[in-house]
């Protein structure tokens, strides 16, 4: 959901959720957004409440106080739910970095949502202060946001991307890092990276193609292993096809195909199988737990069931778990 979004933005969202969780609050409602928004980007809160910004950043918190009824306050351990009318500021701030033609979505395209959304309590905050949907989104579309991982600290990371997932092997003692280049237009290649916990430099997992995703890896605490998902991009038909799953020995580097699309099997009668996501790895890894989708054929289509399953690695055979979705195409 958040791939597009800026550093600052998630912030901003972080910042909320903490917001919220002070005020007592059972969700993420639109005041508490803005108070993270003003909170995360100094420059938008100068910019739009230019007069004392601190001062008028206060007030705003002040006015929010006494429109408020205080709880208890939730640990910010609890993940706390959007309001609806927060929801609908996410979308708003999406149509408005496409409507600008920007590739990310920053603070200042969640301060127009919030605009956008005209008769929640967070809108009349900035209105009762001069601010206007008109005039903010003019300066916004001035300047498009910051990218996001355009500077990997740490060696060995290229640019362009943000850590999606971070995994630790016990047995090689060595970190495995998820790569996501976010805001791309189908958002791959995804890449793996990995390091001793004593070195300074990452190094890639493998090699694969341009048009081939390494992703949603897991590992285990008694084998030097990772076990990873391979996507590869159709242009033709403008999405991934699942293109296998790999097994990468991290103390010799071994790179071996363990499940492939053509010797995956399933007892039941169904047309494409495909292996969506991993989820687990079992401590002898010797078994893959996975998020499947089988298509089953209905009249006029297919229908494709998604499913928690194993699948032992040895004869590569699934055996379901628990149903999670449909997805009719």
């Amino acid at each position: 959901m958040f791939e597009r979004y800026t550093e600052k933005a998630r912030r901003s969202i972080f910042f909320a959720r903490y917001e919220a969780s002070q005020f007592g609050s059972p969700y993420i409602e639109t005041e508490h957004l803005l108070l993270g928004i003003l909170r995360e980007d100094k420059a938008l809160t100068n910019q739009f409440l230019p007069l004392r910004s601190h001062a008028a950043a206060e007030s705003i918190r002040e006015q929010i106080e006494g429109h408020t009824v205080i709880r208890e306050k939730v640990s910010t351990s609890v993940d706390l739910p959007l309001s609806d009318e927060c929801k609908r500021i996410l979308i708003h701030a999406e149509e408005e970095a496409n409507h600008f033609s920007h590739k990310f979505i920053g603070t200042g395209h969640l301060f127009l949502g919030v605009l956008r959304e005209r008769e929640c309590f967070g809108a009349q905050l900035l209105n009762e202060r001069g601010v206007s949907l008109d005039m903010a989104r003019e300066q916004v579309g001035r300047k498009a946001p910051e990218p996001i991982g355009s500077s990997p600290r740490s060696a060995g990371l290229p640019a362009g991307y943000t850590s999606h997932r971070l995994l630790y092997n016990i047995a090689a003692e060595t970190l495995i890092l998820e790569l996501r280049r976010p805001g791309s237009e189908h958002l791959l290649p995804t890449r793996l990276f990995m390091r001793h916990k004593d070195a300074e430099a990452y190094e890639q997992i493998g090699s694969p193609a341009e048009d081939v995703s390494y992703e949603s890896p897991v590992t285990c605490d008694g084998r030097p292993l990772v076990v990873f998902n391979s996507i590869k991009w159709d242009k033709v038909r403008n999405g991934g096809d699942w293109d296998g799953v790999y097994s990468f020995n991290l103390k010799t580097k071994e790179l071996v195909l363990c499940i492939s699309p053509e010797k995956l099997q399933f007892s039941e009668p169904h047309g494409r199988l495909s292996i969506v996501e991993l989820v687990s790895l079992s401590e002898d890894a010797r078994t893959v737990y996975a998020n499947i989708g089988i298509e089953k054929a209905v009249s006029g289509g297919g229908v494709v069931h998604y499913h928690l399953a194993k699948v032992d690695l040895a004869d590569q055979e699934v055996r379901l778990l628990s149903r999670l979705m449909d997805t009719r195409f």
